[in-house]
């Protein structure tokens, strides 16, 4: 509050004590029952009509254009929320997305304002960070060694356990907070071909099994979220086939090597975020 408008509440408030002190003459001071019947004026629902929730493959760093107030969080003006919105019409929307997020991280992020009484639909995209696992998946896969098999047996598995009730959690922390919302969860896109590798993703050939595995665990760990919390799951695993990081210029994700203003490593590309864009405005047809 500046001090020129705090100069002029206060004197505001001191005319109004000295107009009731002139007019009330003698007036004793307000019973207990008058008291009761005061009320105190609800603050007003700022919540937005739509709120997305994601991580880095929601936000869009390296994509052109950073959405005004962004910061660490890196969201593009490019990212698939954004063009999700412009297609349906939407001008109402809050974007909460926020690269590096996991999914308890998006849980505190229910706490905003902007998810309210007034929210209609959510959208919601995470585990990929949760316990470090795609990060984890890229580094143990990347050398050629045992590392990459041992983690998608041993260390995934453990990681997408606790994943699934996580998404949960915050699936019914966010109905809790906007009861009338529709929530829809979003999948990942393909980083890794099917079959094959390619200079660009620089996983070798014999670990490709290893790493598409881990993605579709991912995937259904995703989708029995949804399925647990009574909500529409949007995969995008059939959408991307054949437009994984080694698909050249139809690729939608990146591998290890960017071309300028697209994206970064291992992330969406500005075509990919389209494409996300019109799967979840499908599903909403649907």
């Amino acid at each position: 509050m500046g001090a020129g408008v705090a100069v002029r509440l206060v004197a505001a408030v001191s005319c109004a004590l000295a107009l009731t002190a002139c007019s009330s003459g003698d007036a004793a001071t307000p019973t207990s029952e008058t008291s009761a019947q005061r009320t105190t004026a609800a603050p007003a629902d700022t919540s937005a009509a739509y709120v997305a929730l994601g991580d880095s493959f929601t936000a869009g760093p390296g994509l052109p254009d950073q959405q005004p107030g962004a910061g660490f969080c890196q969201r593009s003006a490019l990212n698939w929320p954004t063009l999700l919105a412009a297609a349906t019409g939407t001008d109402d929307v809050s974007d909460l997305s926020c690269s590096g997020a996991t999914t308890a991280d998006l849980l505190s992020t229910v706490a905003s304002p902007d998810l309210g009484a007034a929210t209609r639909l959510v959208t919601i995209s995470v585990g990929g960070n949760d316990g470090g696992l795609f990060s984890s998946l890229l580094g143990a896969c990347a050398g050629g060694s045992e590392a990459c098999g041992s983690f998608v047996r041993d260390s995934a598995p453990k990681i997408l356990a606790t994943t699934q009730p996580a998404i949960v959690e915050l699936v019914d922390a966010v109905r809790a907070k906007a009861p009338d919302a529709r929530i829809v969860l979003v999948g990942y896109l393909r980083i890794m071909p099917q079959t094959g590798t390619c200079e660009s993703v620089g996983i070798p050939a014999a670990e490709v099994a290893s790493v598409v595995s881990a993605e579709e665990a991912l995937d259904a760990a995703q989708a029995s979220a949804a399925q647990q919390a009574g909500i529409d799951y949007v995969s995008l695993r059939r959408a991307s086939l054949g437009h994984d990081a080694c698909a050249g210029d139809a690729a939608w994700t990146n591998g290890g090597q960017v071309t300028g203003g697209d994206g970064i490593v291992f992330h969406p590309r500005a075509a990919g975020m389209r494409a996300v864009a019109k799967a979840v405005a499908a599903d909403r047809q649907g």
